[in-house]
């Protein structure tokens, strides 16, 4: 009999997420927020960190100090790719790849999480959905709905026609699995073999990789900007798209999170991370908002149709924690 994640000890649980000095203070967010939103599991935190200098070591570690957490910073060891593979990539933005080489081994089950999202409400559920033996539990990317999109983007990288496509920003790994069948150093060698047929970068390969082997997960569990206004209880909102809710822009439905990053690093270094919005930008989002809805209606039934059966998986109806963003 295969006992609960929530009985195992707690080495065997692990979140990461992985940043550049750029991206420093919204990964510490991240982590943060998946901290605060687990109660019967307790899960280990690590930031695998590219290319950061001693003072923003210390800027970690004064975060984790100020919110009561543990942050193990992990100091990119894997070797450097040579050629295209960096060409058009950065490194941060192809760590996925490399977690197999920096990150312990006796971790049991692993959730990745991008530093452009978080948790806002309980995540002990998802720590203990069934797998089904799968390696991987992850979220139909927001492409699903349109065929002929996904379509080609499944023949450009050498996809099934008609396989499912996650998107890489929230993964559940069974992470034994993953190591003993090699499935992150696949994703890696098929990425530096060809880097240029890659649009997605390192999502597409880990498709390729995880291929008609990986669960499929509620949306709720990455809920991307294009599918969040047909998410009811949205569990970790992923940032999709160019505009961030700490840039001075931010898209409508983002715009009480600025606040939310506002709040965690107000007494930080990082606190000029969020930069303020003006009244005149405010309304012009919500304008662009409405202007969207508007002229998209059959793309947004078309999402909403998808997304509402996307899993098999019955939905839970969690509460948010005290404290959490207001959503």
């Amino acid at each position: 009999m295969h006992s609960s994640v929530s009985e195992k000890t707690p080495g065997s649980f692990a979140v990461v997420a992985c940043a550049d000095a750029r991206m420093l203070p919204a990964a510490c967010c991240a982590l943060r927020s998946v901290h605060q939103n687990l109660t019967a599991v307790k899960a280990r935190l690590f930031l695998l960190a590219i290319d950061v200098d001693e003072n923003q070591v210390v800027d970690i570690e004064n975060f984790a100090r100020h919110h009561s957490i543990s942050i193990e910073l992990l100091r990119d060891t894997s070797p450097k790719a040579e050629g295209a593979s960096l060409g058009r990539w950065s490194r941060a933005t192809l760590a996925r790849l490399y977690l197999d080489l920096n990150l312990p081994s006796t971790i049991e089950r692993l959730l990745y999480i991008d530093a452009d999202a978080i948790a806002v409400s309980g995540l002990d559920s998802l720590f203990n959905v069934d797998l089904k033996g799968k390696p991987l539990g992850a979220v139909d990317d927001y492409l699903m709905p349109f065929s002929a999109k996904i379509e080609r983007r499944q023949e450009k990288i050498g996809m099934r026609r008609g396989a499912r496509y996650f998107n890489a920003g929230i993964l559940l790994f069974d992470w034994q699995q993953c190591l003993r069948h090699g499935l992150i150093k696949q994703a890696r060698e098929t990425f530096e073999a060809q880097p240029e047929i890659f649009e997605a970068h390192d999502q597409d390969v880990l498709n390729i990789a995880f291929e008609d082997n990986w669960q499929v997960l509620d949306p709720r569990w990455n809920a991307q900007t294009g599918i969040l206004p047909f998410i009811k209880e949205p569990g970790i909102r992923h940032f999709t798209g160019r505009k961030k809710p700490w840039q001075a822009t931010v898209p409508w439905p983002h715009r009480k999170m600025k606040a939310y990053y506002s709040n965690l690093l107000q007494d930080t270094r990082w606190a000029s991370f969020c930069q303020p919005s003006s009244r005149l930008s405010e309304m012009g989002g919500l304008v662009s908002y409405c202007f969207t809805r508007l002229t998209t209606r059959s793309k947004a039934t078309k999402v909403r149709h998808y997304f509402a059966g996307a899993t098999e998986q019955a939905r839970p109806s969690p509460q948010p924690l005290s404290g959490q963003p207001a959503i």
